[in-house]
């Protein structure tokens, strides 16, 4: 044992097995496509295809057409990383992810490793060494591996998580190390990165508020080789990051938060605590049926006795998680070794878990991915237990570990498959019960988007049976029935009054397409006038979404032509220098009304919008070929070649701007180039 312990003290060993673990049992979900949020956050989300917009993603919330107020500017740097490197790739996005996580394992094992003397009693002797080593790696490697964290991982949305947990613990670790430096320049340099890396952290996700109150505990309560001058030192450098991320907080606009109803009498939240409590304690010792959305209570369940039996399940999580606590208490109280260890995991499990307990308002009762950071302390917990047997128990529960290891990671991999694609994903997490509306809900927006209307149709009807208050459910099958051209019963799904549109505008986010597609069917009938106060009414409602004033537009151009469609356009652009498409479009109308300097100067803002987006150049170098300027064409084809090599079309265009030039021999080689790519892309496909 002591020679493996000298084998752990090196610390590219364990680094090496965390990282490998994360890999190794993460790597089915490298090749899983977008789903869910991954539509908006890594391909509609506007802030994150340019550099451009690396100081413009603090001004916002990370959902910009939502009622959510996460503020994550830096999960949005971490998507404009991905989108340099992988333009756009999923499975560079899920690489991320994956690396992440498991970087952040071995930060956590560098973590303990050093904190785990002070909270067992160790003395650092060779004697004692090799238990803390051994707990450090197993805790680090359980929390690696363990599949209740597929959520926070194999999700590419979910990496708020980790990518929290990552700054949050290199944070940590450059502070103990800011305390331990001799030189007051090293103190200062190093005590500056702790408190940029801790900014990072919060700025990734809000929960790294605990870890920064984690940090103050230990520091506080359990670290005794610091002296109080440097723990308040390293407190005021802690509050002073505070403040500044409150400063960055109050950059977005004020939104109002979705109407949820009022909350529940104390005594109800109490109870769902206990159901919460015991749902966790369940999934981290048996992550069987994983999904998101999890419901721990149903309104129906007291309506009878006959209701009450048929889900006793629900009274068995209250069991279960008040027992849960009354054995975390015991193990805490009782004056065995690591009493310290016990003590500061079961409060590090309590702060990690109160917010999202169910006794403060949450927009759902339980999440998986939640326990993200609440499974550390209850491993430290269970390390704190086992440093209190005999020592060939202390062995044989290692050994267990070991196994616990290899089990848990076997389970991650085969969670991780569930997220290869979103068909699959709704159908493993209905199958588990996870039939929620919004899961419903996105299982037939996937069959719509690959034009399976019939299956979508179904759907919808299935969610609508068993949510009939769900709305969103109700305009999707409005707009399905519209593409399969039964205008007539699509038309009642999509009408809704002013006064009840107004408040389902208040209960969810992304009710505008039902204006929308209601506005498409009257201007197809030919009624344009109320078409348009359809959308001046939906509008109203949501001011900051283009899709509305894009068909205006549309609807203006084809009435009025172009200079009647440019003011809304031009208005929604100005506004909003950071949207593409509204500035795209603002370009095309501008040239259609016979204003090409304009058309020009519009396209070329739009060209800094997204690095590898060619459109607004390819659009560009159109209008200088027919301005007569082929030399201002062909350095703007040129730049869009650059950014999307490999197009046929691309050289087509580019061998019609040297033949303008009087340079044949060339423009013959790039049409004979595009021939090429036509075929081999014709043979790949």
């Amino acid at each position: 044992m002591e020679r493996c312990a000298d084998v752990l003290a090196r610390p590219w060993v364990a680094w090496l097995l965390c990282l490998a673990a994360g890999l190794l049992f993460y790597a089915p979900a490298l090749s899983g496509e977008l789903i869910w949020d991954d539509a908006y956050l890594v391909r509609a989300n506007p802030f994150f295809r340019s550099p451009v917009f690396g100081a413009e993603v603090f001004r916002h919330w990370l959902f910009f057409d939502s009622f959510s107020t996460y503020y994550r500017p830096v999960q949005n740097w971490s998507y404009m990383l991905d989108y340099w490197l992988w333009r756009g790739e999923p499975v560079g996005y899920h690489l991320t992810n994956l690396l992440l996580h498991s970087l952040s394992g071995i930060l956590l094992f560098e973590l303990l490793r050093q904190i785990l003397p002070g909270l067992t009693g160790g003395t650092g002797a060779r004697e004692n060494r090799a238990p803390i080593q051994f707990a450090a790696l197993f805790v680090a490697l359980i929390w690696v591996v363990h599949p209740v964290h597929n959520a926070a991982v194999a999700y590419i949305s979910g990496r708020a998580d980790s990518l929290a947990s990552f700054f949050a613990l290199l944070a940590w670790l450059l502070a103990r190390r800011a305390c331990e430096a001799r030189f007051v320049f090293s103190k200062a340099a190093i005590g500056l990165a702790a408190a940029l890396t801790a900014l990072l952290a919060l700025c990734s996700k809000e929960i790294a508020l605990l870890w920064l109150a984690l940090f103050a505990v230990h520091l506080l309560s359990f670290e005794r080789g610091v002296g109080w001058r440097a723990k308040g030192i390293a407190l005021a450098g802690a509050l002073s990051v505070l403040g500044a991320y409150a400063f960055l907080h109050a950059l977005p606009a004020a939104r109002a938060p979705m109407e949820n109803g009022p909350p529940l009498p104390l005594d109800g939240r109490f109870l769902l605590m206990l159901r919460a409590l015991g749902d966790y304690a369940g999934l981290l010792v048996w992550p069987g049926r994983l999904y998101m959305e999890r419901a721990i209570s149903d309104s129906a369940i007291y309506g009878s006795v006959a209701s009450w039996r048929a889900h006793p399940h629900y009274e068995y999580l209250s069991v279960i998680g008040l027992l849960v606590g009354l054995a975390a208490l015991w193990l805490c109280r009782q004056r065995w070794p690591a009493r310290r260890l016990r003590g500061f995991g079961a409060l590090w499990f309590l702060l990690a878990f109160l917010p999202i307990s169910n006794l403060f308002p949450l927009n759902a009762e339980v999440a998986e991915h939640w326990i993200y950071l609440a499974s550390i302390g209850a491993l430290l917990l269970l390390a704190g237990t086992v440093f209190a047997l005999p020592r060939r128990a202390q062995i044989a529960a290692g050994a267990f570990a070991a196994l616990s290891i290899l089990a848990l990671g076997v389970r991650t991999s085969v969670r991780a498959g569930d997220w290869v694609n979103a068909e699959t994903f709704c159908l493993r997490t209905i199958a588990d019960g996870g039939a929620t509306p919004r899961i419903l809900s996105t299982l037939a927006s996937h069959y719509g988007g690959r034009g399976d209307f019939v299956k979508q149709e179904a759907v919808l009807r299935k969610t609508i049976a068993r949510f009939p208050d769900y709305a969103p459910a109700r305009i999707n099958l409005g707009i399905c029935l519209s593409k399969q051209g039964h205008a007539a019963e699509a038309e009642p799904f999509l009408r809704v009054e002013k006064t009840d549109a107004d408040e389902t505008a208040h209960r969810y986010p992304r009710t505008w397409p039902a204006a929308l597609n209601l506005a498409r069917l009257r201007h197809e009938a030919q009624h344009d006038d109320e078409a348009l106060a359809m959308l001046a009414g939906a509008h109203a409602r949501f001011p900051e979404t283009w899709e509305l004033v894009q068909y205006e537009s549309e609807i203006r151009k084809a009435h009025d032509g172009a200079a009647a469609a440019l003011p809304a356009v031009a208005d929604y652009a100005a506004a909003h220098w950071w949207h593409l498409d509204s500035w795209v479009t603002l370009g095309r109308l501008h040239y259609a009304a016979g204003e090409p300097d304009a058309a020009v100067a519009a396209l070329r803002a739009a060209s800094r919008l997204d690095i590898y987006d060619a459109g607004p150049l390819i659009d560009i170098a159109r209008i200088e070929l027919e301005r007569g300027r082929p030399e201002a064409a062909l350095a703007q084809q040129l730049e869009a070649m650059r950014r999307e090599p490999g197009q046929p079309s691309h050289y087509l265009m580019l061998g019609s701007i040297l033949e303008k030039l009087g340079r044949q021999n060339e423009a013959n080689a790039a049409v004979q180039k595009a021939q090429t790519l036509a075929a081999e892309a014709r043979r790949g496909s």
